[in-house]
Order: C-alpha cells, then sequence, then structure tokens
C-alpha cells in the first residue's frame, strides 16, 4: 500500500517502514517530483489506520533559509507570555509528531538546523528553559 502506484519506489519505500519500526529517520535524497513527499503522506496515513492507538499526527514544512522556529515548534504562548512565563504552544507543530517531513533541509539556515539538532538525534525538544520534554 505505501508504494502502490509509485514507480521504482519499492526500495525507499522499505526503507521508510524499516525506519519507521525501528524508530529511526530516514533521508531521502532526490530532485524534485521522485515521490519523497508522497512516502512520508502514506507512511502518516498508515500510522493514522492503526485503530488500537491515536492517530499519529503528520508534521510537514519545507525548509528555507527564512525559517523561524515558530514554523517547526510552534508559537510562543501569549498567556505564558503575560504571566511571566516562556512557553510555546507545541500542539501540531514537530515536538508533538508522529511523523514528520521537513523538506528541503539542507536549504534552513544554520540557527534552524542547530534548533532542530536535539529534536533529530536526542529526541528532545528543549523549548525555553524548564521546558524540555522527550520525544517518543
Amino acid at each position: 500500500a505505501l508504494c502502490a502506484g509509485l514507480l521504482e519506489r519499492e526500495t525507499e519505500g522499505r526503507l521508510l517502514l524499516l525506519a519507521a519500526v525501528c524508530e529511526d529517520h530516514l533521508l531521502l535524497l532526490g530532485p524534485p517530483g521522485v515521490a519523497k513527499s508522497e512516502l512520508a503522506r502514506r507512511l502518516a496515513g498508515l500510522c493514522a489506520s492503526d485503530a488500537s492507538g491515536p492517530p499519529a499526527l503528520y508534521f510537514e514544512r519545507q525548509l528555507h533559509r527564512h525559517t523561524m522556529t515558530e514554523e517547526l515548534f510552534g508559537p510562543l504562548s501569549i498567556a505564558a507570555l503575560q504571566a511571566d512565563r516562556l512557553e510555546r504552544q507545541t500542539a501540531g507543530f514537530l515536538p508533538d509528531a508522529s511523523v514528520a517531513f521537513l523538506d528541503e533541509i539542507f536549504k534552513a539556515s544554520s540557527a534552524t538546523c542547530n534548533a532542530l539538532l536535539s529534536i533529530l538525534h536526542e529526541r528532545t525538544f528543549e523549548g525555553p528553559p524548564a521546558c524540555a520534554q522527550a520525544i517518543s
């Protein structure tokens, strides 16, 4: 089902499933139009169809040199700021995602890439102080 209708994407589909089962990342390199994003969307759909658990939250962004951390990690909470706390609203953003697709990651600024290091490598999101959370 993952590769149905896609030409010559069997290897990528298998690697994507293997990465999902191992809870690991997969870097797909290729020119535009070779179904990288379509495979990620299909994987999220497969994960969401599991009736035994909550649906998979899918997060997708195309990165560029002006990508801001708010686009990836969520905006700062205005209510928390009014109470002199620095918190992010991460619901629906990368820290909350089960399946994520970051397109054109090499075009992101060095600041954005550095902000992604802990969430990609260590599976933790360190927002503002005292907001660190583990990602499963």
